[in-house]
């Protein structure tokens, strides 16, 4: 072992080295970027209640929303993200994936390889291959920082005005939800013909209701992975679609058809005031 020159320095001794980055201090304090819960109303008042929260089921993973942990990370340390500390309440997070979410993949297309490094680039080395995370996967995790009641999934779900916020809210019960109440949250969509695309406008057009089955049967979601299922939960949900394609054959969902003839035609929304996150991307 070489020694050290104890000369180099007046006392003598070695000195500590007390230098910390104010960047990395503020990111030990607030890991959410200050993305906090949102504000409850006492009991008896209109409003979102402490007491109507949907826990967090714990799989394998602790705490993170059951997200992987390498796309936690890189939501975490993006400044759009950051900036989504601005928006208080979840009619405001709503608005926002109104305005910004075009598909609803986990990483932005094109900038993440699913190939594990090795070797000189791998991962214990510092190297990355994580790409930039989606504006729909940040907007889901703020969303899971709000700490949102059954009755604002429930607004995510059944959402009129883009099919990208209805995505997000069965994205937010995949991961958050108790797996043995999932179906109960998804059977009513489950041939629901509202048209939609994962990747957006150059993915292939799909259903929000092949979405929700997906969500169901795969374990595997665009370079990322879902929680595992319990296996007879799985086993029960996918019979249980089985039952209900079974029933239908023959026929061509008019149920599901008379009802989007139903629902009234979105509202245009006025184009935003201000493009105060622009900048942020």
């Amino acid at each position: 072992r070489r020694r050290v020159d104890h000369s180099f320095f007046p006392s003598g001794k070695m000195v500590k080295n007390n230098y910390s980055s104010g960047r990395n201090d503020d990111r030990l304090q607030h890991p959410n970027a200050k993305n906090e819960a949102q504000s409850f109303v006492e009991e008896g008042e209109e409003g979102p209640h402490q007491k109507d929260v949907m826990p967090c089921h714990t799989y394998s993973a602790i705490g993170n929303m059951n997200l992987n942990n390498m796309l936690i990370e890189n939501i975490r340390s993006h400044d759009y993200f950051k900036g989504l500390s601005e928006l208080k309440t979840f009619e405001e997070v709503v608005d926002q994936i109104y305005y910004d979410c075009t598909y609803c993949t986990p990483w932005r297309p094109g900038t993440h390889k699913a190939q594990r490094a090795a070797g000189m680039c791998s991962g214990l080395r510092g190297v990355s291959n994580a790409g930039i995370p989606s504006t729909a996967y940040m907007l889901l995790f703020k969303l899971y920082c709000l700490q949102l009641t059954t009755t604002q999934v429930k607004t995510l779900v059944s959402h009129k005005d883009s099919p990208y916020i209805r995505a997000i809210g069965f994205l937010y019960l995949r991961h958050v939800c108790e797996p043995k109440s999932l179906w109960a949250w998804f059977e009513p969509y489950i041939n629901d013909t509202e048209s939609f695309s994962e990747l957006g406008e150059s993915g292939p057009a799909s259903t929000l209701g092949r979405f929700v089955r997906r969500l169901i049967t795969d374990l595997e979601y665009h370079d990322t992975m879902f929680p595992r299922l319990p296996v007879p939960v799985q086993r029960e949900m996918q019979s249980k679609i089985d039952e209900a394609d079974a029933a239908d054959v023959g026929g061509t969902n008019q149920r599901w058809e008379s009802r989007r003839e139903e629902r009234p035609e979105r509202p245009e929304r006025p184009a935003r005031e201000d493009d105060r996150r622009d900048d942020r991307r």
